[in-house]
């Protein structure tokens, strides 16, 4: 089986859409997935977290259409998509440890989707196994 490892560092709701979107490509093509979480992309994996803001472009067009399509339920949301995936294929969601321990979170404080909280080694260690290492 191959695998990728996917690398979010912004809490941007289009960059989290993105790497959900990528997973799922990747967990329908039979790749084991393991994403890390850093930066602000770990305060959006907070249960409590605010809504974030509606996708941004700075192509106004895009952004209403966008948003549009979530709106109408075309566009799975990414925590409802990478709770599906769990459930489909080998997707391992990691939260960096340093961000968590900066906001004072627990790994219960996370989504339950959500499976571990660790360092940039096990980032490095899952990186030297895989196929192919994107960031987004």
């Amino acid at each position: 089986m191959s695998k990728l490892v996917i690398v979010c560092d912004s809490g941007a709701t289009e960059k989290l859409q993105t790497a959900a979107l990528v997973a799922s490509g990747a967990i329908t093509s039979d790749y084991e997935v393991f994403i890390f979480f850093m930066h602000d992309a770990v305060y959006a994996l907070k249960k409590d977290a605010p809504p974030e803001p509606d996708v941004a472009s700075v192509f106004p067009e895009v952004s209403d259409k966008i948003n549009q399509a979530r709106q109408e339920g075309k566009l799975i949301h990414w925590k409802e998509l990478l709770e599906d995936l769990k459930d489909l294929g080998d997707l391992r969601i990691t939260a960096c440890v340093q961000i968590t321990e900066i906001l004072g979170l627990e790994k219960e404080d996370l989504l339950p989707f959500v499976d571990d909280v660790a360092g940039v080694n096990t980032l490095a260690e899952e990186a030297m196994k895989a196929d192919q290492v994107i960031t987004i």
